[in-house]
């Protein structure tokens, strides 16, 4: 069964579950957090309503995330002249909510609904926020229970609405698009040069010197000429393999002629792809090098029709969510929905006052760091 390549995700949804790693996170967009009643809306259009408390949560949630891994401070960073990477991540969340508006509002014309499981994970959810994030917290930033099981079920139910979309988008790949995703299996010896660690005479392990790491390569591709011309002489290439190839090297694999094993999900190195593809079936390629030593190839099949099959069915979820996407865009850019007073002027900046006092305490910190430092050698001397 083909397996649908989910761009649209439940991200708030995600987002409680983890939202035990967010305490501490979030500073407060600034603006008008908390100051107005929960209903008040921030974007109004015919698919309904983005309520302003549900817009400060999504906020919250997003700005934790990124916070997470930069700092509070990015906010206030330029991204382009007169534009804060705050303004930009607005804009961002702006167009994600009219996203999951108009996705959500399609429910009932695509047969989707909250099933009772999905009921009681959202419970679950909103228990999981306000003990991760704590009420107080909620009070601080704005954000009402409320808002948390609206922003849940919206994104859920527009994530079914995606999918059900991605099963309704139709594509049709090429002869070319086919060509590139077919894979090949191939059959596969290494003779490792990478081992460059020995034993001194106390049993520990040492780099060896330049001279003996060449004298190493030298007779580590002696052996693997020596191993070549077995194979090409007949002799059983598993049964090789089992004796001369590296440790965790693997033996067979399948991949399409950009190295992409869609079974695996993982990348051949280059020299190994290219040479493998140039290989007839059954045919035995001469030494290959690469960072990881000397390999020597044998081609099984010119069409591995099992990964094959996965390729192909990737880059048909790629091309339907690339097609729905463009879609997707456009419905944004044509939406047409009124934007409250409040949520245009709702900011996301850096706490300036916060950032000034960490950096006051950073420079008292090391001033004291180095008077003491500089009494010590006082004292010393």
């Amino acid at each position: 069964m083909k397996k649908m390549m989910k761009r649209m995700v439940s991200l708030f949804a995600a987002a409680v579950m983890t939202a035990s790693v967010l305490v501490g996170c979030g500073n407060g967009a600034s603006g008008t957090s908390g100051s107005s009643a929960a209903a008040d809306p921030a974007l109004t259009m015919e698919q309904g309503t983005i309520t302003m408390d549900e817009a400060r949560l999504y906020t919250y949630v997003m700005k934790s995330q990124y916070e997470a891994y930069y700092g509070n401070e990015i906010w206030n960073m330029e991204v382009q002249e007169g534009v804060t990477f705050g303004d930009s991540m607005k804009a961002m969340i702006t167009d994600e909510l009219v996203q999951m508006l108009i996705l959500s509002s399609q429910a009932e014309d695509y047969g989707v609904s909250l099933s009772e499981d999905d009921k009681t994970s959202v419970d679950e959810y909103v228990e999981s926020f306000k003990t991760s994030v704590g009420e107080d917290v909620m009070e601080e930033e704005g954000i009402t229970e409320d808002a948390v099981r609206s922003i849940v079920e919206k994104s859920t139910l527009a994530g079914y609405v995606y999918q059900a979309m991605m099963d309704a988008e139709e594509v049709e790949l090429t002869d070319d698009e086919k060509a590139e995703a077919t894979c090949i299996k191939v059959q596969h010896i290494l003779i490792s040069t990478t081992e460059t660690v020995k034993q001194d005479e106390e049993g520990n392990n040492v780099d060896m010197t330049d001279e003996e790491a060449e004298a190493y390569r030298t007779s580590q591709k002696e052996l693997a000429e020596e191993v070549l011309q077995k194979a090409q002489s007949g002799e059983d290439f598993k049964t090789l393999a089992d004796e001369y190839t590296s440790e965790n090297a693997g033996f067979e694999f399948s991949f399409d002629k950009n190295g992409y094993d869609p079974v695996n999900y993982s990348y051949m190195v280059e020299p190994f792809y290219t040479a493998a593809w140039e290989l007839g079936e059954g045919e035995i390629s001469g030494l290959v090098e690469s960072d990881y030593g000397y390999h020597i190839i044998k081609c099984i099949s010119l069409n591995d029709e099992e990964a094959t099959e996965a390729a192909l069915s990737v880059l048909e979820d790629q091309r339907q969510s690339e097609s729905l996407n463009e879609k997707l865009v456009a419905m944004i850019e044509e939406a047409e929905y009124t934007v409250s007073s409040e949520w245009e002027a709702f900011k996301i900046e850096s706490n300036t006052e916060e950032t000034e006092t960490e950096s006051t305490e950073s420079a008292e910190s090391t001033t004291d760091e180095t008077e003491t430092s500089q009494e010590s050698e006082s004292a010393a001397e």
